[in-house]
């Protein structure tokens, strides 16, 4: 194939698979149909593809510093085109996920923002290096911008990247294995102290603080914590611990964990939708859970 072909086969492309079914549910085509709500999950699937590319585009432009090919050059544009194209749609995508709520808004921000950074500057990069390489010549001025433009990508998707995680599973999931003296140089760097995140600062002493918090912690921030709530649902807080979320149902009723939801969805079948954490994740052990409805049952005291 013609790589010179390639930026009109990509706006085709953009066009017929995300365009078209955004505009599908408000020309009534599927009438109560979110096409937002269903493409919006395949931001998670597709996310790597521009991390690879754009990886790919860097590893070339190295084996290029010593191996100068004409051929070499138009692989390179074509890794760059499908790069920018990759990026777009997965930006539009995570626009689609991040509307529908459920994280916190400053992480949700930047890692919004970090991310149309990347799908920009690739489509731009991919643009430059046509213009820089075009014809076999290269043309100096375009040709550096083009070469400073790629390690500024690559920084870019390290940071979106980073956001992402940080959304995903929570800001301590890189750190969580490190060195206890990593752990305080990056609390220091950051200005947090223990419990700045929430909810240690906020809890007494006590079993909740001894044994439940730390579970909750391990095992349910990641969806429910600083950075992300899902389902509206927070636990990090003391506020946001016994506060409805989306479900508007009780979370804990003082005294009788068997009306209370969060033990209800704790203690559901891995395979059931509702039950928490949810399938691949790691559950709270029987002992916790036990734990969690003895504290109910004594009044769910923080204090």
């Amino acid at each position: 194939m013609n790589c010179s072909h390639f930026p009109k086969i990509a706006i085709l492309f953009l066009i017929t698979t995300v365009a078209l079914p955004a505009f599908g549910a408000e020309a009534g085509s599927a009438p109560g149909f979110d096409w937002r709500a269903f493409l919006a999950p395949f931001h998670t699937v597709t996310l790597h593809l521009p991390i690879g590319f754009v990886t790919m585009a860097v590893i070339l432009e190295i084996y290029a510093l010593f191996q100068k090919s004409e051929t070499l050059r138009r692989v390179i544009g074509l890794v760059l085109w499908v790069s920018a194209l990759s990026a777009i749609i997965v930006t539009l995508l995570g626009v689609f996920r991040g509307a529908a709520g459920g994280y916190e808004e400053v992480a949700l921000d930047r890692h919004e923002k970090s991310g149309i950074a990347v799908a920009a500057v690739t489509s731009v990069l991919a643009i430059i290096h046509y213009f820089a390489y075009k014809g076999g010549l290269v043309r100096k001025i375009p040709a550096t911008l083009y070469q400073l433009g790629v390690v500024a990508d690559m920084v870019l998707l390290t940071i979106a990247g980073h956001y992402g995680g940080n959304l995903t599973h929570g800001s301590k999931y890189l750190t969580e294995g490190a060195p206890e003296w990593a752990k305080e140089w990056i609390e220091k760097v950051e200005g947090k102290t223990e419990g700045s995140d929430g909810a240690a600062s906020q809890f007494g002493p006590g079993v909740f603080t001894d044994v439940i918090q730390p579970a909750f912690e391990e095992k349910c921030y990641s969806c429910h914590g600083p950075e992300k709530q899902k389902s509206d649902y927070r636990m990090d807080t003391k506020e946001g611990l016994f506060a409805a979320g989306e479900s508007e149902i009780e979370p804990i009723v003082p005294g009788n964990p068997l009306k209370s939801y969060l033990v209800e969805t704790m203690t559901l079948p891995k395979h059931d939708d509702l039950a928490m954490p949810p399938e691949g994740k790691e559950s709270l052990s029987a002992d916790e859970i036990l734990t969690v409805m003895q504290w109910i049952w004594d009044g769910a005291k923080t204090e």
